[in-house]
């Protein structure tokens, strides 16, 4: 149930809007173009003006730009209430507040019977808010046989936290080139590298290690998984992921209407692409629910396998543990 009235005049200055932040910010200008000419035709031949409210208008739109850009990552949005006209910064004391009580998007570590890690990442926020955050959970994990990352719920964040946790994955020398973010507006390349030296413990980079993924795992969270992939560094277990891959901001355009603009496109310097529009393909597929117990599981008896006649002081009670959960399932 809508209260604000959508009148033709309304809906026609924020199309205009809309189409002129296009050209001036989405990240590959002639479809930025294509997109803004489609947007005033439709709008000349009346195309907006009888929907219900305004979260019809914007997904009409939203759809209609998806068919030209093929980009999952544009996005108008609609709101009832007034929206700000300070833009949102994602690295201001507000969002620093808000996102310390979600603990910076790190919803469990913890270590499961036969010494596997476990840890579930919704969000990668920035590390000068939630770095000391990571370094406890990575230490945590450090002396742990194998790893679970979970990222089914995990809908994006800082590139720069990706690669602090990549970091305790990876070796620490060389530092090791993670991918590309090419920046229209600055025409700028910011590169992303492991970091020689983290806070805290490393899980190491010889530990074998599973990344969950579903159809909802976005952005940031897919980076990590491709990039991960792409090194042969994990394997992906779950389902395909959203294909949200070019980096951007929101716009505002009204007190009711704004948009998530992508900017930038990645670049990965093993594949030479990105997982934009595709998504990451897992190298296990199956569905989002059924993807812990099937990590788990594959990780349990690559463990026994490789322990088994180990001689070192608690392996033997530690595959005993394996043993008794294999036998569980």
């Amino acid at each position: 149930m809508t209260t604000f009235e959508l009148k033709p005049e309304y809906i026609s200055q924020m199309v205009a809007r809309f189409a002129e932040l296009l050209l001036d910010y989405y990240v590959f200008p002639e479809i930025a173009e294509n997109m803004s000419k489609s947007l005033l035709a439709q709008l000349a031949n009346g195309e907006y003006y009888n929907e219900v409210n305004g979260h019809f208008v914007a997904s009409k739109i939203t759809k209609q730009l998806l068919q030209i850009s093929n980009d999952k990552h544009l996005e108008l949005i609609y709101s009832e209430k007034p929206i700000s006209t300070i833009p949102f910064d994602p690295s201001s004391a507000d969002h620093h507040s808000s996102q310390q009580l979600n603990n910076y998007g790190f919803q469990k570590v913890e270590r499961l019977a036969g010494n596997v890690g476990h840890l579930v990442i919704n969000s990668f926020e920035y590390p000068q808010f939630a770095g000391e955050t990571a370094a406890y959970a990575m230490s945590f994990l450090a002396h742990t046989d194998g790893l679970i990352i979970d990222l089914r719920s995990n809908h994006g964040g800082s590139s720069f936290m990706t690669a602090l946790i990549a970091s305790y994955l990876l070796e620490s020398y060389p530092p090791i080139h993670l991918h590309d973010t090419y920046w229209r507006y600055y025409d700028k390349v910011q590169s992303f590298w492991s970091l020689p030296s983290v806070p805290g413990k490393k899980f190491g980079a010889s530990k074998p290690i599973y990344v969950l993924t579903s159809s909802r795992t976005a952005s940031g969270g897919e980076e990590f998984a491709y990039n991960l992939q792409a090194l042969q560094r994990a394997k992906i277990v779950g389902e395909q992921t959203s294909g949200k891959a070019n980096a951007g901001s929101v716009h505002r355009i009204n007190d009711h209407f704004q948009a998530f603009i992508p900017n930038a496109y990645v670049i990965n310097p093993t594949t030479a692409g990105s997982w934009n529009d595709i998504g990451v393909i897992p190298d296990i597929k199956t569905l989002e629910d059924a993807a812990f117990d099937k990590a788990y599981q594959l990780l349990l008896q690559q463990l026994l396998e490789q322990y088994s006649d180990s001689q070192a002081p608690g392996r033997q009670r530690v595959n005993t543990e394996i043993v008794k959960a294999i036998q569980v399932k």
